[in-house]
């Protein structure tokens, strides 16, 4: 055994001491040995050498009580409280116990409770589809948490740290926006975990925020929305006319659009109701209509059909080839050659520049848009001239007689030939 600490007075009642030493299972043990001052002997073996030396330091304080008779001290601690407050004071050894006590409490965690992530992922979900989450919104978690539930489904949730997460994220076929979006999803669902004890820290927030170098929006030229809108007016009697109009003329979202019924339409007033459960963010908003979008409606304001029909896609697919354009960056190339790349929501930011270049007033373009003043004039800025504002304004649905009609099959070979 190995004497670890004792009296400076050697042996003798009132004094005790603590002993190292190795038990039968050969862990390492600390004893407080010692006599009371009664003659109690005491032999009282401890796991920890704190737990040791705070017993010691008790039993010292009793046993100098009942030799110095200490004066009184009135308290509403009990006296088993008392001999814990003074052992404490002893055992920080001068330091005080009221920054020991707020360091304790500004540490202390509730240990973690343990669940899969992927028990833990379906709690995140429901919860927020109870928060009336947008099944888009819910569908994007989905896709960028798919991932992380694939490799670590089964782990526990707690046990995630940066570095695995960093692996997800960090893929070299994702461009920076991409990457940060993921990171976003991920925290997020973290962020909820930490909230509800599976997780002692969110790890996503150790990894930055990805920047993103700013582009310029990919805007179409006026004779190119004219073309989009030619295709559209001769395929399928112009079923798609509607979509592209309001698209290219009002600046509506792809969502917003999807969610967009004729009772919203005000031809006359000439104002589409974009409301909360249409718009982005759920703010509801008024888009005031040009002369040329109210033109272009007019016959199909009639008929009322789907502005988002059945097979839309595909058919869409078909009006854009027939225009010169491709697929989206990243989805798999068609067979066909010389089509351009489709830029993502690039009828919507046409539309936006060309309101821009026009009213020379980001505050009214933002307020059009449902976007904010900042962002008007950051992205749309000097992207388009007035003159090619008004070319683009002037866009009137061609004679009945002007506008070839093109058939499914025909539309892919006049797109090939027109290159």
């Amino acid at each position: 055994m190995k004497l670890l600490e004792a009296t400076k007075n050697g042996g003798g009642r009132g004094i005790f001491r603590i002993v190292e030493f190795i038990n039968p299972s050969e862990a390492t043990a600390y004893r407080v040995t010692g006599w009371t001052l009664d003659g109690k002997r005491i032999r009282e073996n401890f796991k920890d050498h704190g737990e040791a030396v705070a017993r010691k330091s008790e039993l010292e304080i009793q046993a100098a009580n009942l030799e110095s008779a200490a004066r009184p001290v009135v308290t509403r601690l009990t006296p088993e409280q008392a001999a814990q407050a003074e052992a404490a004071f002893n055992t920080l050894d001068g330091k005080p116990l009221m920054e020991a006590i707020r360091y304790y409490l500004d540490n202390y965690r509730e240990p973690v409770r343990k669940i899969t992530v992927k028990d833990g992922f379906a709690q995140f979900i429901k919860e927020r589809e109870a928060a009336n989450l947008r099944p888009l919104s819910l569908k994007n978690l989905r896709a960028k948490t798919s991932e992380l539930l694939r490799e670590c489904g089964d782990r526990i949730l707690g046990d995630i740290g940066a570095d695995t997460l960093r692996g997800m994220i960090f893929k070299p076929t994702r461009g920076p926006k991409a990457k940060d979006n993921y990171r976003r999803a991920i925290h997020a669902f973290f962020r909820w975990a930490q909230t509800q004890g599976y997780a002692a820290e969110n790890p996503a927030a150790k990894i930055t925020p990805i920047k993103a170098d700013r582009q310029e929006p990919a805007i179409m030229t006026p004779q190119e929305a004219e073309a989009l809108l030619t295709a559209a007016a001769g395929f399928k009697e112009g079923t798609l006319v509607p979509y592209v109009a309001i698209a290219l003329f009002a600046g509506l979202r792809p969502t917003e659009l999807a969610r967009m019924k004729w009772d919203r339409i005000d031809q006359k007033g000439k104002v589409i109701t974009i409301g909360s459960d249409v718009a982005k963010m759920r703010s509801k908003r008024l888009v005031a209509m040009s002369g040329n979008l109210v033109a272009w409606l007019a016959p199909y304001a009639i008929r009322r059909k789907p502005i988002v029909g059945p097979n839309w896609r595909r058919d869409f697919d078909v009006v854009k080839e027939a225009a010169g354009w491709g697929g989206r960056a990243g989805e798999e190339e068609r067979e066909a050659p010389k089509l351009r790349e489709w830029p993502q929501d690039i009828m919507r930011h046409t539309a936006i520049t060309y309101h821009f270049a026009k009213s020379q007033h980001e505050g009214k373009t933002a307020i059009w848009a449902g976007n904010s003043p900042d962002i008007i004039q950051r992205h749309y800025k000097g992207l388009a001239k007035p003159a090619e504002a008004r070319k683009f304004w002037r866009i009137k649905p061609l004679a009945k007689g002007k506008i070839i009609a093109l058939r499914p099959a025909q539309a892919l070979a006049r797109a090939v030939a027109a290159g």
